[in-house]
């Protein structure tokens, strides 16, 4: 009998599972650039107007019950010197469980000397998680464990971020703690903790290198610490070509391999305001055999239109 390419339950409980005790718990995004609100709070207000994010992504095409995530963002500055607030929803399924989350952050930001800018955020959220027992498919059936409920079980969970954001006109970086507290995830039953919520740390970091009037080259990094998990990093390398077009690769550390994926980017500004980038990612760790890459995509509108030499994703050049 061929194997069916599906997460069944015990997959999907081991995966649910793997991120509480391997702490790597966060949604990895190949356009992290593109989504800095969603790792650090100090970036809000730092967009030049006022401008909404629309994130898609799909992972590992080809296997059931994958996981999936889509993140509405607003962000906008509310004075001159860029202080700002934000707002983000986004929803994340993998097998049975289901997250919702809704984070509102507010940064403050001053200048520091020759147009560089120092910003310090906060947040607040709310996670939903819901894990649905009664959805559960084995694989051959025979039906499902009777220890298993057959109803299902959720929580919310608030949590608190705080970040610093500092920026000038080619140039960032920031570090972030998106959720301060880690808090068990019980759903329900104090006495059965399936997961903990991991203190995550990141450091971001951005340059842009103009090599003529029409080629700009963007190196961009993303660094992920969590306590008993390995290293983490995102590497990116994007070519701004002309007015309309830029087009990039990424390379994920992690695995136990060459990595975890790489990734190659394509991205149209479609008007003044309008934008949107596709990537498709290329695993390379062990269950690359079982799938066939991950997409994502990024769909942004900024109101006031995009500023010289800057980009509608990220009006404020690399801000």
């Amino acid at each position: 009998m061929v194997m069916k390419k599906r997460l069944n339950l015990l997959l999907s409980l081991s995966l649910l599972l793997s991120f509480g005790l391997l702490a790597q718990q966060d949604a990895q995004y190949t356009q992290f650039m593109y989504n800095k609100l969603g790792f650090n709070p100090a970036f809000a207000g730092a967009v030049e107007s006022a401008n909404v994010q629309a994130v898609f992504r799909q992972q590992w095409l080809g296997l059931d019950d994958a996981p999936s995530s889509q993140i509405a963002t607003f962000n906008t500055p509310i004075t001159s010197s860029g202080t700002g607030v934000g707002a983000r929803l986004s929803r994340i399924t993998i097998g049975l469980e289901q997250q919702y989350n809704v984070e509102g952050s507010y940064a403050y930001r001053f200048p520091i000397g020759r147009g560089t800018r120092l910003g310090l955020g906060v947040s607040a959220s709310a996670r939903y998680f819901n894990i649905e027992y009664q959805n559960a498919n084995p694989i051959q059936g025979g039906g499902v464990d009777q220890a298993i409920p057959g109803v299902g079980e959720s929580k919310v969970v608030p949590n608190f971020g705080a970040g610093v954001y500092i920026d000038g006109p080619a140039y960032y970086v920031g570090i972030s703690v998106p959720r301060l507290l880690e808090n068990n995830i019980d759903l329900g039953d104090e006495e059965t903790i399936i997961s903990r919520e991991a203190r995550h740390f990141y450091f971001m970091g951005g340059f842009k290198f103009p090599l003529s009037e029409k080629l700009t080259l963007e190196p961009q990094l993303l660094a992920k610490y969590v306590n008993g998990a390995p290293f983490d990093a995102d590497l990116n390398l994007t070519a701004h070509v002309g007015d309309n077009l830029f087009v990039g690769a990424s390379y994920r550390l992690g695995g136990n391999g060459l990595g975890e994926s790489a990734s190659a980017l394509f991205g149209l500004y479609l008007s003044e305001h309008l934008s949107m980038c596709l990537a498709y990612d290329i695993g390379l760790s062990d269950l690359n055999t079982t799938q066939s890459g991950s997409v994502e995509m990024v769909v942004a509108y900024s109101i006031g239109g995009r500023s010289e030499g800057g980009s509608v994703v990220d009006p404020r050049d690399l801000r």
